[in-house]
């Protein structure tokens, strides 16, 4: 396995951004399962399979604790849908690649981390790098301009620093508090060239030229052909739904939307996202 970064040398895929459904509302998000014979053939008969998988949304689950930890199922189901022909998976998240490595341990996966900052790629042919030195550079800058405002400290706020990112922690500041956080740190980071990205209770600065759309297109590069999935949930996963989308593959969202989304299938849950990954290596083994 070779370490490689997505950078700027991907065109963003056009005709993809129709979002298909509303919060509240039923849209063009249709039922996986409904259609599982006609996307069977599908995916039997194309030339290869790439599936990528957001581990937070897609792998994941949430503990007793309140931790995210690896659905003990996930990592079976993608063995098998690796030693499947002409396959091969990724997994993809805000978390560096090592966190990723260390939790699932398996050497036939692509990882992508950072939201595309970092992309440790199996089997790669080619895929464009950013300069992350200066990223790295900038996100020091915003990290040390950030320790200086008191509105950033605990305990209502926490900075994580993840070295080509930087996540600004608000969940339990107060409401008032979250607002004037949030606009001073977007204020700083576009001070430094810095995307900013919104989750659940939290903003992450991160270099332009990066994103989890890019690194989906970059890691297709390096194997033509293939039919592209796309399984996620959030904001940051909507990149990748537009772009798979823009390539012809299919995009799946896990869980019922809460707004607008370019996925165009839907499964119920994690439990069901196990089921998916066998089902694509099963369809695969089908014809071959």
């Amino acid at each position: 396995m070779r370490t490689l970064r997505p950078g700027t040398g991907f065109t963003r895929a056009r005709g993809a951004v129709v979002r298909n459904t509303e919060a509240g509302l039923t849209g063009a998000v249709r039922p996986l399962w409904s259609e599982a014979e006609n996307l069977r053939e599908r995916i039997s008969q194309a030339h290869g399979l790439f599936a990528f998988f957001s581990f937070d949304a897609a792998l994941a689950q949430r503990a007793a604790h309140g931790h995210l930890r690896t659905n003990p199922a996930a990592r079976a189901a993608l063995i098998r849908l690796c030693a499947a022909p002409n396959t091969r998976g990724a997994v993809l998240s805000g978390r560096p690649i090592e966190v990723l490595q260390r939790r699932l341990r398996l050497h036939r996966l692509s990882y992508v981390g950072i939201h595309g900052a970092q992309i440790a790629g199996f089997g790669l042919r080619l895929v464009t790098e950013p300069d992350l030195e200066s990223a790295e550079a900038a996100i020091g800058r915003l990290r040390k301009a950030c320790s200086r405002i008191p509105l950033f400290q605990p305990p209502g706020a926490a900075i994580e620093d993840r070295t080509y990112s930087l996540t600004l922690h608000l969940r339990s500041a107060e409401p008032q508090v979250q607002v004037q956080a949030a606009e001073e740190f977007t204020r700083l980071a576009a001070g430094e060239n810095l995307n900013v990205r919104r989750g659940p209770g939290c903003l992450e600065a991160c270099p332009q030229g990066t994103g989890l759309g890019l690194a989906t297109l970059g890691l297709l590069v390096g194997f033509r052909g293939a039919l592209p999935v796309y399984v996620g949930a959030g904001e940051g996963d909507e990149e990748g739904f537009e772009a798979i989308n823009g390539v012809g593959g299919l995009s799946v969202h896990v869980g019922a939307p809460q707004k607008a989304t370019s996925a165009r299938f839907q499964v119920a849950d994690c439990g069901e996202v196990i089921r998916l990954i066998h089902w694509l290596a099963d369809a695969r083994r089908r014809l071959h």
